[in-house]
């Protein structure tokens, strides 16, 4: 006598493979967010210490000021700088540009003593040398900090732009929804870039340091960033 033999899946089978299937997802899916937010986070603050760095880079080879400003439109033609500080803004960027109308005198040396030269101010004939968009507008990350701008001098330090006084060390906030929560050993899920006087900009991440310059930005600063 022949029988056909039939394979398949008993219903038992099935509901301990959705089960595993469950919970492979439930520890996954987390951690891959998890995974997208750190690398939200590290991508804007990488972004704006590059930033520094061209900046400081080019005032010190083009002996003229550069300034790197946050813009709420730095892609346009001609951006616009907001110099002042900014506390959980999704719509801010920033640019880098030569601070100096491109002016020589006879000898062929540079003119930095035109009255729109290192005035944290995008003029016709000054040349934007990067933009990057606000991270906010794919991410949940948010900026704020003391200062909208940070101008180098030909020296590699920072200086100070007539009528728009800021402190001497610019702090910049990377905040998302998870706060300053601890996000792995020692480091916070916020990040903070440090500048001095001296120029060096510093990414600070471990969680002590960023709670403590959290602390001067809002409570001594006061800025309102909210980063709980």
């Amino acid at each position: 006598m022949n029988t056909s033999r039939q394979y398949g899946f008993t219903l038992w089978e099935l509901l301990m493979t959705l089960l595993i299937a469950g919970i492979l997802l439930g520890i996954g899916v987390p951690n891959v967010m998890e995974f997208q937010r750190n690398a939200a986070m590290t991508a804007a603050t990488n972004d704006f210490i590059t930033a520094t760095l061209v900046a400081r880079t080019e005032a010190v080879k083009r002996q003229a000021p550069v300034t790197l400003c946050l813009s709420d439109d730095p892609t346009a033609a001609t951006p616009t700088c907001a110099p002042g500080s900014v506390a959980n803004s999704t719509t801010r960027g920033f640019v880098v540009f030569v601070d100096e109308n491109n002016n020589f005198d006879g000898d062929g040396a540079r003119v930095v003593t035109d009255a729109t030269d290192g005035n944290a101010v995008i003029d016709p004939g000054e040349l934007v040398l990067s933009r990057t968009v606000a991270p906010g507008a794919t991410t949940r990350v948010q900026i704020s900090a003391n200062c909208g701008y940070i101008t180098f001098a030909p020296t590699g330090f920072t200086r100070q732009v007539a009528g728009l006084a800021c402190p001497g060390t610019r702090l910049v906030l990377f905040c998302d929804d998870r706060g300053r929560r601890v996000a792995a050993g020692s480091l916070s899920s916020a990040r903070v870039v440090r500048t001095p006087a001296a120029g060096r900009a510093q990414a600070l991440s471990e969680v002590l340091e960023v709670n403590a310059l959290f602390t001067v930005l809002t409570a001594v600063q006061g800025i309102a960033a909210v980063c709980p």
